[in-house]
């Protein structure tokens, strides 16, 4: 998953309050399934016991169910085939058509009714049939189902060209990082640049669509789309889509060197002669719909309450009820401030946490591979170990990076885990102990090494093909407070003030996303919460609403982060005190992460059992 500041990969929809259609009947599609979201309770399950035949057996009808969901999603989409597995004839996957795919807006009922069967197929198995991994993997592939159906009811709220969903930096990153495994992967890579300008014509009919029906953007998304359009057109020889091309083409040895040559030639005519001119295309189209929506009518909560919600259960993966996730937020962000607090009162603890602010610590300034090798050799100070992972980290071309991206990671498919990819934002990267933070988060112990240690368990393939982005982004935030841990800070104090200086927006602005968003929140209510609650931050009337404005044109753009995180604390602290000597955190961790990316509810299932198993001992 990207580790980003204003992008993130889960579509957080929004919807213009000007000239709506009466009819909303499609909504209650999704309230239905928003309900089902709000009131799921996880099953009893049985309990992973090696030496128990019985509670071990795989249902094989079960796995064969899953074969075919694996299939499908793998056969809908090339480009999400092609991340996903190298050997696609190894998995008895049917090729599907070599293309970016289609953009239709409306309803999609045809995939609408094949989800819906996928569901009532998945609940025609009996619960207590199933193995104790399947009984995970049961629970994951329905709630991500509820989640996915629940959406289809807001499709006009699915804007294409935005700042938090960027469909040309999207097309960027997809080109820029695809790995080439043999001739054929590079012919399909040529066919699929050829299909850019098709494709980018079919967004532009689908916004304009969507704006016919009442549905419009608003000047701050044409602008960041416009600016990443000229991003990409302003290198023409030099343009990132040919440089990265060549680079590739260099490292590899299945082909000849005039081959190289060849394909090098015909890459950088279609990005000078097609590729290019389309994004200027979009650029130019987008400019007729300048001034025809306000920011503020975008505010979540002058939607549906329900519809709000929706979105905060997406990013941060929890069906918690949201007066209880934003209390639970304020509580872990107080906590934060408070041990932040009480390391600058102590001198000795002060002294140490300026000398790593200011470069002192010799880990901290590492960079690049030193970093991620020193943290990868390190883990087992608190993690289980994963020996050793090849990734591949690179910097991103100024002009094309994602314009609000520090780093992000590209998971390894589910055939090959030393292809990891990592790519830095030179515009964006800080040094010090922020990159360190950073490289941490992206690699060890953050998403590579979550991606790769549960794959490493031998998982179902499916998995791959759904995701909990409040998990995934909330275990690698949690992985920046241990990585200073594991950089040799011995102080407590120290160790929760330098998390705090690295991590603490993705809280703060969590809140004043949901109090904007959600409870609709006005500039002097974001200086009184602040005021009432903090003893660290404090905002003028022009930082509320730079702050506000910001929030309401990406909501959702930081709860992935910050609801994710605060979870993974409020679980921590609460199974500690639970178990208190008994509490052994690379166990812990195991826990965490064995099971694969889940709702936070789902998670906290295997905690119990974790919490259950200690004390027994």
């Amino acid at each position: 998953m990207k580790k980003v500041l204003t992008v993130i990969l889960i579509a957080l929809l929004l919807v213009s309050c000007t000239a709506k259609k009466d009819d909303n009947s499609n909504n209650d599609i999704g309230k239905k399934y928003i309900e089902l979201i709000k009131n799921y309770q996880p099953r009893d399950k049985k309990v992973a016991d090696s030496s128990s035949a019985t509670e071990n057996n795989d249902n094989p009808e079960f796995d064969a169910f899953l074969d075919k969901v694996f299939a499908e999603a793998m056969e809908s989409d090339y480009m999400n085939m092609h991340f996903n597995v190298i050997d696609y004839k190894s998995f008895n996957i049917e090729k599907p058509p070599v293309d970016l795919g289609e953009l239709k807006y409306g309803f999609d009922e045809e995939n609408f009714n094949y989800m819906e069967e996928q569901l009532k197929e998945l609940q025609s198995f009996d619960f207590d049939s199933l193995s104790y991994r399947q009984q995970y993997d049961y629970e994951a592939l329905e709630y991500s189902l509820y989640e996915t159906l629940a959406l289809y009811g807001y499709y006009q709220y699915n804007f294409l060209f935005s700042s938090g969903s960027c469909l040309p930096e999207n097309i960027i990153s997809n080109f820029t990082d695809f790995t080439f495994y043999d001739e054929e992967s590079i012919e399909d890579y040529l066919t699929c640049l050829k299909d850019i300008d098709r494709y980018f014509d079919d967004a532009l009919k689908y916004t304009e669509e969507q704006s016919k029906d009442g549905y419009t953007m608003v000047d701050e998304w044409i602008k960041y789309t416009i600016d990443t359009c000229t991003g990409a057109t302003n290198k023409k020889e030099d343009n990132a889509f040919i440089t990265t091309f060549d680079k590739r083409m260099e490292k590899l040895d299945f082909i000849s060197a005039d081959k190289k040559e060849e394909y090098c030639k015909q890459n950088k005519e279609i990005v000078l002669n097609e590729v290019l001119p389309s994004f200027e295309k979009v650029a130019s189209a987008l400019e007729k719909y300048r001034g025809k929506a306000k920011l503020d009518d975008y505010a979540l909560y002058k939607l549906d309450k329900d519809y709000a919600c929706l979105q905060y259960m997406l990013s941060g993966s929890n069906n918690a009820d949201m007066d209880q996730v934003f209390e639970d937020l304020k509580d872990n962000l107080a906590y934060m401030e408070a041990e932040y607090v009480s390391c600058l009162y102590d001198r000795k603890s002060s002294f140490t946490f300026n000398a790593a602010m200011n470069g002192g610590n010799e880990i901290l300034n590492l960079v690049g591979e030193e970093c991620l090798d020193y943290l990868m050799n390190n883990l087992n100070m608190y993690y289980p170990d994963l020996g050793v992972v090849e990734y591949d980290i690179e910097v991103l071309d100024p002009d094309t990076a994602p314009a609000t991206a520090i780093a992000y990671y590209w998971p390894s498919p589910i055939d090959n885990h030393n292809q990891n990819i990592i790519r830095v934002n030179p515009n964006n990267m800080s040094e010090g102990m922020a990159a360190f933070g950073t490289l941490a988060h992206e690699g060890f112990p953050g998403h590579l090494y979550q991606h790769v240690y549960y794959y490493k368990t031998n998982p179902h393939n499916f998995r791959s093909s759904i995701g909990f982005i409040g998990y995934t982004e909330g275990w690698a935030v949690n992985a920046q407070r241990y990585c200073f841990k594991m950089a040799g800070i011995e102080d407590d104090r120290v160790e929760a003030a330098l998390f705090f200086e690295d991590a603490f927006y993705f809280l703060l602005y969590s809140i004043i996303d949901i109090g904007v968003n959600y409870y609709g929140w006005t500039e002097k209510d974001i200086i009184k919460y602040f005021e009432e609650e903090s003893n660290v931050f404090t905002f003028d009337e022009s930082t509320a609403e730079y702050y506000r404005n910001f929030l309401i044109e990406m909501p959702g753009v930081y709860t992935s982060y910050g609801l994710g995180v605060s979870n993974f604390l409020t679980m921590e602290r609460d199974t500690i005190r639970e178990l208190t000597d008994k509490f052994d955190l690379i166990s812990y961790h195991d826990t965490l992460m064995k099971n694969g990316p889940l709702p936070f509810n789902i998670l906290q299932n295997a905690v119990d059992e974790y919490i259950e198993a200690r004390k027994a001992q």
